[in-house]
C-alpha cells in the first residue's frame, strides 16, 4: 500500500491527483463463469493517516442503469463495483458496499451464509463519487481507517474482496447479468459472499 500525506486526494471520481500513478493496483478481475465476457476492471488504492481511498475503472459500453430509483437497493438491478471487508475470514461479521456509475451506494453487514442486514448505515466520513465518460465509468472513494481499524486482526491485515456487476441488455429490453472477481471463488455459480473470495490487506505504517 502506499501512504501519501493528509488531504491529497479530493473524491470526484476523476483520479486526477498524481499520486494515483503510484497507487496499489488490482487489475486480475476475471469472470470464471462466463469467460466470453470480462471487460477491463481495476480497482487502485491509497491510504493517508486519516483514510483508505479506491478507485474503480470499468470498461462498459451498455451501462445498465435504474431510470425509476426509489431507494438503495435498486442498486442491484444496476451495473456497480463492489467491496467487502470482513472481520474474520469465516465471513462471520462483513460490511459491503456496491456503488453504480451514478454513485448510489448500497451498503449493508453480512454474515456467512448470506444473512444481510441493509438498515445498517457506512461510517459518516464514507465518501464516493462517479463518473460516466465515453467506454465506461470510474468510482471512487474514502473509508476511513477509524472504522477499518476495528475490523483487523491482532496482527494489523484485514481481509476483503473487490468485485464487479457487469450488466447488459437484450434487445428484448431484458438484463443480462456477468460477474466479475477478483478471485475465482471456485464456486459454481456467482457467488461473492464466501471466504474463498476474500484476500488480506496489510496494515501500512504512516507517514
Amino acid at each position: 500500500m502506499i501512504i501519501i500525506n493528509d488531504s491529497l486526494v479530493f473524491i470526484d471520481g476523476a483520479c486526477s491527483e498524481p499520486e494515483w500513478r503510484n497507487s496499489f493496483r488490482i487489475c486480475t478481475f476475471t469472470n470464471p463463469w462466463n469467460i466470453a465476457v470480462n471487460p477491463a476492471t481495476s480497482v487502485s488504492f491509497l491510504q493517508d493517516s486519516r483514510y483508505l481511498y479506491f478507485f474503480f475503472e470499468a470498461e462498459d459500453t451498455d451501462l445498465v442503469i435504474e431510470q425509476d430509483f426509489t431507494n438503495e437497493r435498486d442498486v442491484e438491478k444496476e451495473d456497480r463495483v463492489e467491496l467487502f471487508f470482513s472481520k474474520d475470514m469465516e465471513m462471520n461479521e462483513y460490511y459491503c458496499f456496491e456503488i453504480d456509475p451514478v454513485n448510489n451506494v448500497l451498503s449493508y453487514r453480512g454474515q456467512y451464509y448470506r444473512k444481510f442486514c441493509f438498515e445498517w448505515n457506512p461510517p459518516v466520513e464514507f465518501t464516493t463519487a462517479a463518473c460516466i465518460h465515453p467506454g465506461g465509468y470510474t468510482v471512487e472513494g474514502a473509508i476511513p481507517l477509524s472504522f477499518l481499524e476495528d475490523l483487523r486482526n491482532d496482527d494489523g491485515s484485514l481481509y476483503f474482496g473487490v468485485y464487479r456487476a457487469e450488466f447488459s441488455r437484450n434487445d428484448d429490453g431484458t438484463t443480462v447479468e456477468n460477474w466479475l472477481t477478483w478471485i475465482d471463488s471456485q464456486t459454481f455459480s456467482p457467488d461473492f459472499h464466501v471466504p474463498q473470495s476474500l484476500g488480506i490487506m496489510i496494515r501500512c505504517g504512516r507517514k
